[in-house]
């Protein structure tokens, strides 16, 4: 049996895993002419070390491969292509289809000012920067708000410490850390004027969904949003703050977390803050529901597989309008000398977007310490990949999923 030695290591953190001459095995199924996409799989996951993943497909609006690979837990758990993990930055694209489905209902335009929306459910920074004044739900949605990269991510960041700085004797929300962001930063440029990748601008509109929607940015996507695309709660949604694997906070089809990073984090709880530990990033590390609407969402596979094909569909839940909002390069690309709506990458409404064959496709890569996933295309596919496992060192668990199912894509043939 395979199994992680974690012996003196903090819960969730193991040694660097070995498939060694074990079976991996695999679960689900495909259409004929997409065997390919496992070997590719397997070979990524035996080379890596990789614990467990969820593969999907799509074409023409019809998902026609969905597999799960390897373990959601050790030592013997299947990993499904219904298991969920939590994907880092493939939150934004969720996210942002939740603030469009807002837009749809007339409850949301993406042109109003961000601040007004957050006074009037209370949150009122004390600003650094009368810029931020500025602000729109656009801007956020294209990255394009000024806020700098590190204004916030979760709980922690360096140098600051939310229980500390707000004096709490509890662990901070998202709404403490929107309101630390917004009254200590300074922009690093004018909003709506050029594009700077930032999570705290993803975490803001998840209160700004919730302002609007009167509903907390979960219920909505998972009783609101997801419902539309035909995704159950179970395979979308916030991840919530465990303590360990066995933590009932843990949803009913999300993995175990595994790293085998040694960098550690400052854990959310006081009393650990208070005693100065630091603990492995997914039990005990930072704040994963405070970082819900950029990085806490928890997805399966099949559940991103569902929107790719609904997306690519005749009966998208989306909006003509919505759809061309994504698909609109943001207006600080006209300013690039370069730019080539046709055939550059731009960053638009939670996805990249780039056209290829005459089609526009969407994408986006996401990872923290302990997992990792990737909306990717090619030679006319979507395809989805989630992963309870990220790599300590450089290549993430996106990136080894992307090139190795872009490859087998790439080399199938399917009649």
């Amino acid at each position: 049996m395979i199994t992680g030695n974690q012996s003196k290591l903090p819960i969730g953190v193991i040694e660097p895993f070995q498939w060694g001459s074990g079976k991996i095995p695999i679960h689900g199924s495909g259409f004929p002419g997409t065997e390919g996409v496992d070997d590719a799989v397997v070979a990524a996951m035996r080379k890596y070390g990789m614990i467990g993943c969820g593969v999907c497909l799509c074409k023409g609006g019809v998902v026609i491969y969905s597999k799960g690979f390897g373990f959601s837990e050790l030592p013997d758990k299947p990993f499904l292509s219904s298991t969920a993990t939590r994907c880092g930055s493939i939150a934004k694209p969720i996210t942002s289809i939740c603030a469009l489905l807002l837009m749809d209902k007339g409850l949301l335009n993406l042109d109003d000012k961000v601040l007004p929306i957050l006074a009037a459910v209370g949150t009122k920074p004390i600003l650094m920067d009368d810029r931020v004044n500025l602000i729109t739900v656009r801007d956020l949605m294209d990255h394009t708000s000024g806020l700098p990269s590190g204004a916030t991510y979760t709980a922690w960041r360096p140098n600051r410490n939310l229980i500390r700085a707000l004096k709490l004797d509890r662990k901070p929300t998202a709404q403490d850390v929107v309101l630390d962001a917004l009254s200590t930063s300074r922009l690093d440029s004018n909003p709506g004027t050029r594009f700077q990748y930032a999570n705290a601008n993803f975490v803001i509109l998840a209160r700004i969904i919730e302002a609007r929607s009167k509903m907390s940015f979960n219920d909505f996507l998972t009783k609101v949003a997801m419902p539309k695309f035909g995704v159950s709660p179970q395979a979308v949604f916030s991840s919530k703050d465990q303590l360990s694997p066995e933590d009932p906070s843990r949803g009913t089809a999300e993995a175990a977390y595994y790293q085998t990073s040694s960098e550690r984090f400052c854990s959310f709880l006081p009393e650990d803050v208070g005693a100065g530990q630091g603990f492995g990033e997914p039990y005990r590390g930072y704040s994963t529901e405070c970082s819900d609407g950029a990085g806490g969402i928890a997805v399966s596979a099949e559940g991103i597989a569902k929107i790719l094909a609904n997306l690519c569909s005749t009966h998208a839940a989306l909006s003509k309008q919505a759809l061309r909002e994504i698909l609109t390069p943001p207006r600080h690309y006209s300013h690039e000398a370069q730019f080539d709506p046709k055939r550059s990458d731009y960053y638009s409404k939670g996805f990249i977007v780039r056209y290829s064959g005459g089609l526009p496709w969407i994408s986006h890569g996401g990872m923290t310490l302990h997992c990792g996933g990737v909306i990717g295309y090619n030679a006319g596919y979507q395809f989805a990949a989630v992963s309870n496992w990220n790599n300590s060192q450089s290549p993430n668990a996106d990136a080894i999923l992307d090139h190795a199912i872009g490859e087998a894509v790439g080399k199938m043939s399917i009649h």
